[in-house]
């Protein structure tokens, strides 16, 4: 159903198969965070915050999943129940545009740029065709600078697709915003401690399996 399938030929698989399923699988394991909250206190649900490595964006044959989960954000929303999710983007296009207006752009700063504003100062292409991100993007761009050290690109959802989203259109955005000083990183530049330590810990599948266990307990001082 997902279409993995599609990028493989009769003897041989490349290597974009394994990161599309990278991808595919992280998508799945934040919302079974998301499902099980639902299904078993959504009250807790409503005060939690899911931070994704990485856009909130599915392309390709995957891009099916974008459009229920997109439903599910705004059935939750009528239903009274906010979920808070917003993912980041350190490499990229947007990343080096936030470098180049963020020089000038003062503390405190939030910029959401509009379907023009991308197609034709970004992507350098005219403004014709679908909106960006009409199929495959869960979570509108935007532009944040808490302080001179901690500037970044974050997707928050809309819920349906926006093509000129507002600050008024991302779902939760005041309790992202309030708690995203309190997991910032002073490690590196406009770094964010969940994201840093989920980082952290994946490079200890580098290790061998006896390092790993080592530095476990050497954490737990046994």
């Amino acid at each position: 159903m997902l279409g993995f399938h599609q990028e493989m030929a009769p003897d041989s698989a490349p290597d974009t198969v394994a990161t599309a399923y990278m991808s595919i699988h992280e998508v799945l394991l934040l919302f079974t965070g998301i499902r099980y909250y639902w299904e078993k206190n959504k009250e807790i649900l409503s005060r939690c915050l899911f931070v994704k490595d990485g856009p909130l964006a599915i392309r390709a044959q995957y891009s099916k999943l974008v459009n229920p989960i997109r439903r599910f954000l705004v059935h939750a929303r009528d239903q009274g129940y906010l979920i808070h999710i917003f993912g980041q983007e350190k490499t990229g296009r947007f990343c080096e545009h936030l470098e180049l207006i963020g020089r000038n752009a003062p503390v405190g700063y939030i910029f959401i740029p509009s379907n023009q504003y991308i197609k034709e100062e970004i992507q350098h292409r005219p403004n014709t065709g679908a909106p960006y991100g009409k199929d495959t993007n869960y979570g509108a761009k935007v532009f944040v600078k808490l302080n001179n050290y901690h500037q970044m690109v974050l997707n928050i959802p809309t819920g349906g697709f926006v093509e000129d989203p507002a600050l008024s259109d991302l779902i939760g955005v005041e309790n992202i915003f309030a708690t995203l000083t309190t997991i910032l990183s002073n490690r590196y530049e406009g770094a964010l401690l969940p994201i840093e330590l989920a980082n952290g810990i994946a490079s200890l599948s580098t290790y061998p399996s006896a390092q790993i266990l080592k530095i476990f307990a050497e954490a737990k001082g046994f």
